[in-house]
């Protein structure tokens, strides 16, 4: 119906031209629904998973030790920051070709404000007691037997990811900064013009061009804003673009796609931090020696590339 009502709008000449808008103004964008909080991990899997809806979970990383603790002072305090690898990309509009390469913690905090760069990396284990396993998947089956990787996007804001979609399930936490999301149903991802056996589309997210990528001006539009404290879901599959303002630290939990109901009474909730949590596929490089030291394992330096293709 919303599309039927776009397209009318369109030819009537009310809603203009969407030629050359950024990604999501083509029609108007549905909000994404909106809880206080995490859910109980049952209903949240019931409710939004094995149907594969969004939410959006208001304030539910306030409590974090890392929501009042990280800054750049204290990240520096660390002993560990000065020896281990953390990686970074060139260039926080992401285009899948720019260079990606591999520095000590500390060398990214002393740079990341004045140059062109993004960390996406592991989430170093030695930070992880400061984020509590997120409530919602915090089930003993999910935690055991799901759970892939735990991931820091951390810029001076400014960021802007291609048009894609992970083959993961997602939550998002926002730790500090501002990120908007565009989000589209796994459903219509034949109108995102993804690049042959490809997670990812070459459409410039800032200008869209209708005349190349006419799929665009088709999907039914998401919109999640979210501010610091918020942690959003994202539905495998579901085709989405994210950008960001100001300092800008995010960690996100993927797990394998599991659509069954799970049993997980509340009273079994283990409330652990994450560095407890055996990942499947841990990107965090670790001590890989020295700064300065070449050495770190080639798999880390494709946390997009390996989970994207």
């Amino acid at each position: 119906m919303l599309r039927l009502l776009t397209t009318i709008l369109r030819f009537l000449g009310m809603l203009g031209t969407s030629h050359h808008l950024p990604l999501g103004h083509q029609s108007p964008a549905i909000p994404v629904v909106e809880v206080q909080g995490f859910l109980e991990p049952a209903r949240f899997f019931n409710d939004f998973v094995i149907p594969g809806k969004p939410v959006v979970f208001k304030g539910a990383a306030r409590e974090f030790p890392a929501f009042s603790k990280w800054s750049d002072e204290y990240f520096l305090s660390l002993e560990g920051s000065e020896e281990w690898k953390v990686v970074y990309e060139l260039g926080k509009k992401e285009t899948r070709e720019g260079g990606q390469g591999a520095i000590s913690f500390s060398e990214y905090i002393r740079r990341y404000q004045n140059e062109d760069l993004y960390c996406v990396t592991g989430l170093p284990k030695y930070l992880r007691d400061d984020i509590p396993v997120y409530h919602s998947i915090d089930c003993p089956f999910v935690l055991s037997e799901l759970m892939d990787d735990l991931v820091m996007w951390f810029s001076s804001g400014g960021t802007k990811s291609v048009w894609h979609f992970d083959d993961y399930e997602n939550i998002n936490c926002l730790i500090q900064g501002k990120k908007e999301l565009i989000l589209a149903n796994r459903s219509e991802a034949e109108l995102g013009h993804f690049l042959e056996d490809q997670a990812y589309s070459k459409v410039d997210v800032e200008a869209v061009d209708l005349e190349r990528f006419p799929g665009f001006a088709d999907i039914t539009y998401f919109n999640a804003t979210i501010e610091e404290g918020d942690c959003v879901y994202i539905p495998t599959f579901w085709s989405h673009t994210v950008k960001s303002w100001g300092r800008n630290i995010a960690i996100n939990a993927w797990w394998e796609i599991y659509k069954t109901p799970i049993s997980c009474p509340p009273n079994t909730a283990t409330h652990t931090s994450w560095r407890n949590i055996k990942m499947l596929s841990d990107s965090d490089l670790g001590y890989q020696g020295r700064a300065g030291d070449s050495r770190y394992r080639k798999s880390g330096l494709s946390v997009r590339s390996d989970r994207w293709r």
